[in-house]
């Protein structure tokens, strides 16, 4: 079998929206393996760019925690160029076939759109999490545990780390290792 076939990318990210041309403030993402756990990660804020900005959404962040909110900080933000460059030498340097999100209809889309349609993975390699939490939820692997943590709801790297460990251990549970 093909080595990158074992490799996964767990993408997250906040935004100022939650349509394809959102603002994109952070992204958050981990390299990770079924066997091996967390490998390599990767962190960027962005700075504004001119996409859309929902005003519900802004409103949401303000009602989110203070450790949410400076995570959009720090790391200090960088321009919109830079950042994709940054996440697409990410992305290519795991060699992974298989890039996640919580709902490979948000984040993958808006990153999608944010490529302008040509992201560094193909269609055929987004996974959603979204059918592993369903498959978790039938096994018994609660995705709420794994908020017990001392990790940042809604930092783009916890969540995708979070995330990736959740999908590694429905994985396990399925195969009987969990």
């Amino acid at each position: 079998m093909d080595k990158a076939n074992n490799i996964h990318v767990m993408v997250d990210i906040e935004t100022l929206g939650t349509d394809n041309d959102a603002s994109i403030l952070s992204i958050g993402a981990c390299q990770f393996t079924m066997e091996h756990g967390i490998g390599d990660t990767f962190e960027v804020n962005l700075k504004p760019d001119g996409r859309v900005i929902d005003p519900k959404t802004v409103r949401w962040w303000l009602q989110q925690s203070k450790a949410a909110q400076n995570k959009l900080f720090k790391p200090e933000p960088i321009d919109q160029k830079d950042a994709r460059r940054e996440f697409l030498n990410f992305v290519r340097s795991t060699m992974s076939k298989n890039i996640w999100a919580n709902g490979a209809s948000f984040d993958l889309c808006i990153l999608n759109d944010w490529y302008g349609g040509h992201p560094p993975w193909r269609y055929s390699e987004e996974r959603c999490m979204r059918s592993f939490r369903w498959l978790g939820y039938q096994l018994g692997v609660s995705y709420n545990d794994f908020f017990k943590s001392e990790s940042v709801q809604h930092g783009a790297l916890d969540d995708a780390i979070r995330q990736a460990k959740y999908v590694i251990a429905v994985y396990n549970k399925a195969r009987g290792n969990g």
